[in-house]
């Protein structure tokens, strides 16, 4: 592989030289602020301001159940409290149901119907004529407060009828004295009771054909009769006089205060002569600038590459304006069903947490959740449901190894959804019939979030070349080209290598780092030794040392170069960036202290000065647990050929003594490393150092025997 003459060192400082003239658009200081504004402008127009616009609700059902924490609100003029819109429906829809039906005067009279049917009966044989006039008294009787009418059973509602008279005048009637022609003739048989079959028959015929309707059905006076009650149904509820008191301070807003206070504000924006407020608009862009700042405060401070790289910034800051745009979205769509559980914060958080790390996550989740509370009107509740939810998706996935754990996740996000949910809603005293859809869509999210996840993450790792924590076992593979190509042009390397992912991995385990990205990260921190490999001494097997023909700086350039040789074999094999960073971070911005040292001698006998940044690695400085353990591993292995490993006192002394100075040089400065997981670091290293040094036991050998041995 072929090499440009300027050494890594020399292209980052020339680029740092140049750096006020000329800025790449990854790293560009104005795109980062541009980044900040528009996420802060976005997500301020997400929130129930509109950006300054006063005709919005503010009391909604997030404050059902919870403590007024405000002063106490007085009516300053009367108003009306409607009555909730699911509640006038269903009375409207009672009103038009119970409406008494609209019938008409037919032209038969019931006195005309017993006349026919006396004469009917005169008709009939002289036997049966006696017997069944005695009849005719109780069926007048029965028909004279009957109204006959044709399928009264799909007409007839509520218990009364109204019947008009030819006169024009209205007679209330009971729905029991309706009938249809055929039910009231099988009525008066069977109050009748007669014996005789014969006579039975025949006076059944005679109903049949006498018998009239005396009533029609009015379509249009009763659709008028129904729509006359449906608009007499009241729609408020009650009428808040001035100077009533809406709500006090440390009271519960149950569901009629939380009526006066919403018809309460209506009426103030009824009142308000301009829909714009400045101070409206600014509070929003204020409130957003809250939410966006936190989470770019955080990345500036703990996660400066992810800050400094506007491709990762707008991603993260992308996601609260995400949440808060289906937070809005929820709000704005008319449904009865709280579709805010279905906003997908856990799949967000479970994805940053395997693009990034869990802090990132927790803090991304945060903000996320925020969003969502604040452009659904400060809805605290869904904001600690979600919450809650992205930070067991992102426990879920801490170690995701197998696309198995989905089914962990799916579990640990529906149960962490689901009593959320049930937590605050009995708290709040929420009836019943309210929280199960809320736990049915919970629970849909707990499904659909891990699914989405790993969606994404497939779809990074092949896009983006990212290495998931699902994607790192392809590289925990000895047989990968490039370990291969190392164990082959410097053996010496590769046996360092493999000691340093056996203690990198240990102690990754014993502080709960995640122990394969740091083992996969140990395996490829080398490879840049490939290249000249006899420069240096674990490979300088039955040959002279090469530095001992160079200048200290000649030698301090190659050993440095060595960095730059392994990222770019990385960039030839493609080996994700999550992994490569490894190669310049093992070594950070160390100093090469024999080189240094020899050069300081050199220096002092001919009275020259040197610099410093000459013998020194170009960086960057760890930025995890896991780069710093192989930073620190890789040192300890290397010097545990000078100690004597037999020796727990003297390995613990090389180790510690190892670990001073680079947390000293400041190489450790950017990690989250405490002091207790140093010392937890220093242990394992010794008891691995010692375990791997083991010595055999010197077995006696047996000596040939003569063949004239007896």
């Amino acid at each position: 592989m072929g090499k440009s003459g300027k050494t890594l060192f020399d292209q980052l400082r020339e680029e740092a030289e140049a750096s006020s003239a000329r800025r790449s658009v990854s790293t560009s200081i104005y795109l980062r602020w541009i980044i900040i504004i528009c996420s802060c402008v976005v997500l301020a127009l997400l929130l129930p301001g509109n950006g300054g616009h006063k005709d919005r609700g503010v009391y909604d059902q997030t404050l059902l159940g919870t403590t007024w924490t405000n002063e106490r609100v007085i009516a300053e003029y009367a108003f009306s409290v409607p009555k909730p819109p699911s509640v006038l429906q269903a009375q409207r829809e009672a009103a038009r149901r119970l409406s008494p039906v609209v019938f008409a005067r037919s032209g038969h009279p019931v006195w005309l119907t017993k006349e026919n049917i006396t004469n009917a009966i005169k008709r009939q044989d002289k036997a049966f004529q006696r017997e069944l006039l005695q009849y005719v008294d109780d069926i007048g009787t029965r028909l004279s407060d009957r109204y006959i009418v044709d399928n009264v059973r799909t007409r007839v509602k509520g218990t009364a009828s109204i019947v008009r008279n030819d006169d024009g005048s209205e007679t209330i009637v009971n729905a029991t004295q309706i009938a249809d022609k055929q039910t009231e003739i099988d009525a008066i048989l069977l109050s009748l009771a007669i014996t005789n079959d014969q006579a039975h028959k025949i006076l059944k015929l005679i109903l049949d054909t006498t018998i009239q309707s005396t009533i029609v059905f009015d379509t249009l006076a009763t659709e008028t009769m129904s729509a006359d009650a449906e608009r007499s149904v009241a729609t408020t509820q009650e009428i808040v006089r001035r100077g009533d008191i809406l709500v006090s301070k440390g009271q519960r807003v149950d569901e009629p205060t939380l009526a006066r206070l919403s018809a309460y504000r209506l009426a103030q924006y009824a009142r308000t002569s301009s829909p714009f407020s400045a101070l409206v608009a600014l509070g929003s862009l204020a409130h957003a600038a809250l939410i966006i700042s936190f989470l770019a405060m955080y990345l500036f401070l703990l996660r400066p590459a992810s800050f400094e790289r506007n491709g990762q910034l707008a991603f993260l800051l992308f996601l609260p304006t995400l949440t808060g745009a289906l937070g809005w979205i929820s709000v704005h769509i008319d449904t009865a069903l709280p579709i805010e559980y279905l906003i997908i914060v856990p799949a967000l958080s479970m994805v940053v947490s395997l693009l990034f790390e869990e802090r990132t996550a927790i803090v991304a989740t945060l903000a996320m959740s925020l969003a969502v509370g604040a452009s659904r009107g400060d809805d605290y509740s869904i904001a600690v449901v979600l919450l809650v939810g992205g930070v067991f998706g992102i426990y879920s996935s801490r170690s995701v190894q197998s696309r198995t754990q989905i089914f962990t996740s799916i579990i640990a996000i529906i149960i962490s959804l689901v009593v959320a949910t049930l937590a605050i809603d009995l708290e709040r005293g929420i009836p019943v019939s309210m929280m199960w859809p809320k736990v049915l869509l919970a629970s849909a999210n707990g499904i659909l979030s891990p699914l989405i996840t790993f969606a994404v993450i497939i779809a990074f790792e092949r896009v983006f070349n990212v290495a998931t924590d699902m994607r790192l076992d392809e590289f925990d593979n000895l047989n990968h080209p490039l370990l291969k190509k190392l164990n082959e042009r410097a053996p010496g390397t590769y046996q360092h290598t493999l000691a340093v992912a056996r203690l990198s991995e240990a102690a990754a385990v014993a502080i709960g780092a995640n122990s394969l990205l740091t083992r996969v990260g140990a395996l490829f921190h080398d490879i840049g030794k490939i290249e000249k490999s006899e420069y240096f001494v674990e490979n300088q097997i039955s040959i002279e040392n090469k530095h001992d023909r160079l200048t200290p700086k000649k030698s301090a350039a190659i050993i440095r170069q060595h960095v730059q040789d392994g990222i770019e074999l990385a960039n030839e094999y493609g080996i994700p960036d999550r992994i490569s960073k490894f190669i310049p971070m093992h070594h950070g911005t160390i100093l090469i202290k024999h080189f240094y040292a020899t050069a300081a001698d050199e220096a002092l006998l001919k009275e020259i000065a040197i610099d410093e940044n000459d013998y020194r690695y170009p960086g960057p400085k760890p930025d995890s647990k896991e780069s710093a353990i192989v930073m620190l591993a890789d040192a300890v292995e290397a010097l545990s050929r000078l100690v004597n490993t037999h020796q727990r006192n003297e390995v613990d002394a090389a180790i510690r003594s190892i670990i001073v100075d680079r947390l000293t040089d400041g190489q450790l400065n950017n990690t989250p490393l405490t002091m207790n997981d140093l010392d937890v670091i220093a242990n394992s290293f010794a008891k691995n150092l010692i375990g791997m040094s083991h010595q055999r036991i010197a077995y006696k050998g047996v000596r040939e025997q003569s063949d004239d041995s007896v």
